[in-house]
């Protein structure tokens, strides 16, 4: 992936486009920074070239053009006052977000994608999204059991979709996935409840991309072949932190969002996502246990690399300091 002076303008139009989505009081124009939006993507995932990166490009194209579609099919059955409107909107903004069952585009183009570029697509490119999303549910309330089914599938998927592969890719995207199911549901009790959740998630997340990418990493054997000592421990950390273990950061979202559903007696949905969040740290835990078991094994020249911390050690441990204080304010 090389620099062109092109990138700047079109992370500008792409920036751009996701505030003004979330700005907008017509649908109409919402769909318009949708399109210009995906437009501003495309050409960031062409500047690494390979036949992969095109046919990433191509899917990503088909796909986002197909839930662009269902949302204009949802405006335009809101405007004759059909109550179908809120299945299409749920669909669109589905595809969009790769929320299971619609998440498999997101598994197949992530392998063409370069490490920068599936952190934007995991942040970035869901924050318009997850706030239409909202916005459909003001619309219609009633929609609150559609929303609930999503949000379990996501936890399930996530959670089980991340032990069948090797690919460090689509553990990322299975993660996602399972982060879905918690945003969603926090979206739908509070917009700054979920501003919090996908901050968090969001800083954890490109810590643990900066290393894969200073590692060119791309592989659950990578970690024995490429990482020392320091190292596996700055990505054991974040890893677990991601998967929400306390008191890590990661579980200071989680342990806000358990506190509303505890207020709101959903006994059940907080149950079912902490079982999926136990079966994610399995796999969370694979991608560096190895390297501890069978340390004493690896190629000593590993040793004389640089062995400095990773900055996003210190971010994730801070939940030390959060987690105590949010209980003692609480």
């Amino acid at each position: 992936m090389f620099f062109h002076p092109s990138l700047i303008l079109f992370l500008f139009l792409l920036l751009f486009s996701v505030v003004m989505m979330i700005c907008m009081n017509s649908w109409f124009l919402i769909w318009f920074f949708i399109e210009m939006n995906l437009m501003s993507f495309i050409p960031l995932i062409m500047l690494k070239k390979s036949k992969y990166s095109a046919e990433s490009a191509l899917k990503y194209f088909f796909i986002q053009t197909l839930s662009s579609i269902l949302i204009v099919i949802g405006v335009l059955t809101l405007l004759t006052n059909m109550e179908i409107y809120i299945l299409f909107f749920i669909m669109g903004l589905s595809i969009k977000l790769g929320l299971a069952p619609f998440h498999q585009w997101l598994v197949n183009i992530v392998e063409g994608l370069v490490w920068p570029l599936i952190g934007i697509l995991l942040t970035i490119q869901k924050v318009g999204p997850f706030i239409l999303f909202n916005y459909a549910y003001m619309m219609k309330e009633s929609s609150i059991l559609a929303i609930f089914m999503l949000s379990l599938l996501c936890a399930a998927v996530g959670a089980v979709g991340g032990l069948f592969t090797s690919s460090l890719r689509k553990i990322m995207v299975f993660s996602s996935v399972s982060h879905s199911a918690w945003m969603i549901l926090g979206l739908i009790i509070s917009v700054n409840l979920w501003m919090i959740y996908f901050i968090f998630y969001s800083f954890i997340l490109f810590s643990i991309l900066y290393i894969f990418m200073n590692f060119y990493m791309s592989n659950l054997n990578h970690m024995f072949l490429k990482l020392n000592f320091i190292i596996t421990l700055s990505l054991g950390v974040n890893m677990l932190s991601l998967g929400g273990l306390p008191p890590l950061s990661g579980f200071v979202p989680k342990f806000l969002m358990m506190m509303e559903f505890v207020n709101f007696y959903s006994y059940f949905t907080l149950l079912y996502l902490l079982l999926s969040v136990f079966i994610s740290l399995f796999f969370y835990s694979r991608i560096f246990v190895l390297n501890f078991v069978f340390l004493s094994l690896k190629n000593m020249f590993l040793s004389q690399k640089s062995i400095k911390m990773s900055m996003g050690v210190y971010v994730n441990i801070m939940g030390l300091f959060i987690v105590p204080a949010m209980l003692y304010l609480y």
